[in-house]
C-alpha cells in the first residue's frame, strides 16, 4: 500500500478492494493478532520504529485509513471482516493514546536495548548517521527486536492474567466466606426461634422456683 496521505479513495478501492487482497489482509491481521497484540505490527508501521523508538503519527493514520477502507464490513465479504476491523480500530486507538503509546514504547525500548547490549551496539541513535541508517535497514536486527518485544508483551499479558486470576480468586473466597457467615447466622437465628418457647418455659419454671423458695423463707421467719 502506498504511504501517500492524499490519495483518491475511489481509485484506491477500485485497485485494492478485491476479494483476494481483502482476504489476504484479513488473514495477515488475524494470524498476527494471534501471535502478538503489538499495534505497531498490526498496522504494519515502518520497522525503523524498533530502532528510533519514534512513532510516525502520519504513518499510523494512513495505514489505518487504508486498511479500514479495505476491510470495512460493508465492503469486505470475509466472514471475519468485522472482527478484523475491530482489531484495526483498537490498534489505531492504542497508538494514538499518549499513555498507551508510552507503555508500548517502553516495551520496545527494553527489547531494543537488550538486543543492542547482546550485540555490542552502542548509542545514541542518530538517524542521519550512515551507521544508523544501515541498522535501520537491517531486517535481521529489526526482526530480533520485534520478537523480543513480542516476548515482553506476552510476559506482561501473563502477569495481567495472573493478577486478574488472583483477584478473582480473592473475591470468590471473600464471597464464599460471607455466604458461609450468612448461612451460620440464618441457622443460628432459626435455632434461636425454634427454641424460643423452650427458653420461655424454662424461664417461667425458674421464676416459679424462685418464688417458692422466697415464700418458704418468709414462712420460716420467727414472729
Amino acid at each position: 500500500m502506498a504511504d501517500d496521505d492524499d490519495f483518491d479513495v475511489d481509485k484506491y478501492l477500485r485497485l485494492e478492494a478485491n476479494s483476494f487482497n481483502q482476504d489476504q489482509e484479513v488473514d495477515r491481521i488475524l494470524k498476527l493478532h494471534a501471535q502478538t497484540r503489538n499495534p505497531l505490527e498490526i498496522l504494519d508501521h515502518p520497522p525503523s520504529v524498533f530502532i528510533t523508538l519514534q512513532v510516525d503519527d502520519r504513518a499510523v493514520k494512513v495505514s489505518y485509513r487504508k486498511r479500514s477502507l479495505l476491510l470495512h464490513p460493508d465492503k469486505c465479504k470475509h466472514p471475519r471482516a468485522q472482527e478484523t476491523f475491530e482489531i484495526l480500530k483498537k490498534a489505531e486507538s492504542e497508538l494514538m493514546d499518549e499513555e498507551k503509546r508510552k507503555t508500548l514504547i517502553g516495551f520496545v525500548t527494553d527489547a531494543r536495548d537488550g538486543i543492542f547490549q547482546k550485540r555490542g551496539i552502542k548509542g545514541p541513535v542518530v538517524v542521519t548517521e550512515e551507521r544508523w541508517k544501515t541498522l535501520m535497514n537491517d531486517k535481521e536486527l529489526i526482526a530480533a527486536i520485534r520478537m523480543e518485544t513480542r516476548r515482553m508483551f506476552a510476559d506482561d499479558e501473563s502477569r495481567i492474567k495472573m493478577r486478574m486470576k488472583n483477584e478473582f480468586d480473592r473475591r470468590a473466597a471473600e464471597a464464599e466466606q460471607k455466604l458461609q457467615e450468612r448461612k451460620q447466622k440464618q441457622e443460628h437465628d432459626k435455632l434461636w426461634e425454634e427454641t424460643r418457647e423452650e427458653r420461655v418455659g424454662n424461664w417461667r419454671q425458674f421464676m416459679k422456683k424462685g418464688a417458692k423458695k422466697k415464700k418458704r423463707k418468709e414462712d420460716s421467719k420467727p414472729y
